[in-house]
């Protein structure tokens, strides 16, 4: 029984170890790559926690400690390798990635249980900087050219804080299978399978902004149940 309940640390351990990879390889590539595999495992520590009925505190805290070093330490550190002039003053964008991860979790181990998530998921904010950094390294034009600019790459990590911190009702996949939450989580994948088929440089980016709108017409939907109740 005791073994059973350490089994979803494991995964989160994993994470972890994924995070830390990326920044001693440092590579935009294999780093993205790595951190990709951290979302994967954090998916299923929690996936794996639900199905054995192990959650407990303390593997709520290890997942954090995961979090913010996958998808808050290795991409803000990744960021600073696609730097566009080099000046200290261009460091201080990844910062905000990081500043935002942290907070964004901080935030989150204090809230109660919902079906949504507040706030951008520091995986969702993460799984953005991969495409960025996938379209850089590929030489996806667009990508090129909004990491050559300063002030929209001063801006990406800014906006990403914000949308972190703010109080923007973010549905979750784990509610697939529940008739209300069907129909975003459907558009969503099926729209980011089409994206990638058509530029796999440009899906994770453009994936994230699609689940943001569509989080935010789920917001209304939800807010007018309210008011009706």
């Amino acid at each position: 029984m005791k073994f059973k309940s350490k089994i979803p640390s494991l995964f989160t351990i994993m994470n972890l170890c994924c995070g830390f990879a990326a920044i001693l390889v440092a590579d935009l590539h294999i780093s993205s790559i790595l951190i990709l595999f951290g979302m994967f495992f954090d998916v299923l520590d929690g996936l794996i926690a639900r199905m054995l009925k192990v959650q407990s505190d303390i593997g709520k805290e290890l997942d954090s400690f995961a979090d913010i070093v996958s998808f808050g330490v290795a991409p803000a550190y990744l960021y600073t390798l696609i730097i566009p002039i080099d000046h200290w003053v261009y460091y201080i964008p990844a910062f905000f990635i990081l500043i935002g991860s942290a907070l964004r979790l901080a935030i989150f181990n204090l809230m109660p249980d919902t079906k949504y998530f507040t706030g951008l998921p520091t995986p969702a904010s993460s799984f953005f900087l991969v495409g960025l950094f996938i379209g850089v390294e590929f030489d996806s034009v667009v990508m090129q050219t909004i990491s050559e600019n300063p002030i929209i790459y001063t801006l990406i990590p800014f906006f990403l804080m914000l949308l972190n911190l703010s109080k923007i009702k973010m549905f979750s996949f784990k509610q697939m299978g529940k008739m209300n939450y069907n129909v975003f989580i459907l558009v969503c994948i099926i729209t980011f399978g089409l994206l990638t088929m058509i530029n796999y440089r440009l899906s994770m980016p453009l994936g994230v902004i699609i689940y943001i709108i569509l989080s935010m017409i789920y917001t209304k939907k939800i807010h007018k149940k309210e008011e009706v109740n």
